[in-house]
């Protein structure tokens, strides 16, 4: 809030796209949700500055998988998102991937 930013991004919990681990990427999915909530809590400039969560949830573009958990909760609070940033990439995952998980990602935000 005091540095002035024109975008500032919300908190979120990123892991590694290439990591082999469920259960961390659902835990950093969940808690990106809940720091996000804390986020706007905190927002004091919201008409001067625009907070932007960053979607997280690994590669997993299933149908009700993470990605999918994660836009559904930023759906929920699209009133308090001027905009979105799509996070969990560039950390070695193939460019076949990378574009699945865009592309997954900007049909389904609001």
């Amino acid at each position: 809030n005091n540095i002035g930013s024109d975008i500032i991004m919300a908190l979120d919990d990123v892991v590694s796209s290439v990591a082999d681990d469920k259960t961390r990427f659902q835990i950093a999915t969940y808690r990106t949700l809940r720091w996000l909530d804390r986020c706007f809590a905190a927002h004091r400039r919201p008409h001067d500055q625009n907070l932007f969560p960053i979607v997280q949830g690994g590669l997993d573009v299933s149908r009700g998988g993470l990605r999918d958990v994660c836009l559904a909760g930023f759906r929920e609070r699209d009133d308090k998102a001027p905009g979105y940033a799509i996070g969990g990439l560039a950390g070695g995952e193939s460019k076949d991937d990378f574009w699945k998980v865009v592309d997954h990602c900007c049909r389904a935000l609001p």
